[in-house]
């Protein structure tokens, strides 16, 4: 859980919820839609903290200003009969034939599944042992040391183009375990340009988290 800093009405400061966690060894911050967030390593001093996120005050509102700029998303979609939401970058509607969100939830995760199946099959030079749908909260995909690629079902909501580079992305850490210049051209000659990808991910893709 993150613990509201209390800080005094000033307009030239910036505002964040801090966490303190015993697995990290620097501070990181987070910007996302509306709010700045900090993981710092257990024990360190909050003013040490403070001083810090202050520093990096115009870099943190230039990011808090770029996800004004985008049109939000929906941030929490209906998930009921005949409801209309975006489904790899199409509209979808429902059927009237489920009636419950969890079997809503499941008629998606069968349908996304099935996508990143089928896509994956383009990659054959990538043997993934299984692909399969998680819920991490803050990462959109991963790949085991056993080879089990996990894709992010929130993305069910994103763009085709954008599931597939997560997907491929995952895929080349089965060659690549890190992000090299080995691993980016690599994905670069899958896919070509991703910038327009990872910009959507950056932006839209944090209201979906």
């Amino acid at each position: 859980m993150f613990t509201p800093i209390p800080w005094e009405t000033m307009s030239n400061i910036i505002e964040y919820d801090l966490r303190f966690s015993n697995r990290v060894k620097r501070l990181r911050i987070e910007v996302v839609p509306g709010q700045v967030r900090v993981v710092a390593p257990d024990g360190m001093q909050v003013s040490i903290i403070d001083g810090f996120v202050q520093s990096r005050k115009f870099w943190i509102e230039e990011k808090l200003e770029k996800f004004d700029t985008v049109k939000q998303q929906e941030k929490i979609f209906i998930y009921k009969k005949n409801s209309v939401f975006p489904v790899l970058g199409e509209q979808i509607t429902v059927p009237s034939t489920l009636e419950s969100e969890t079997e809503i939830h499941e008629w998606l995760d069968l349908m996304f599944l099935n996508f990143l199946i089928e896509s994956a099959k383009k990659y054959n030079q990538f043997a993934a042992s299984r692909i399969r749908l998680g819920c991490a909260k803050t990462r959109w995909g991963s790949c085991s040391i056993k080879g089990v690629v996990m894709i992010n079902r929130k993305l069910v909501h994103a763009p085709a183009e954008v599931v597939e580079y997560v997907l491929v992305h995952e895929l080349v850490h089965l060659k690549h375990r890190n992000h090299s210049s080995k691993f980016w051209n690599e994905v670069k000659l899958i896919l070509g340009d991703v910038k327009p990808q990872k910009k959507w991910l950056r932006l839209q893709g944090a209201y979906l988290l």
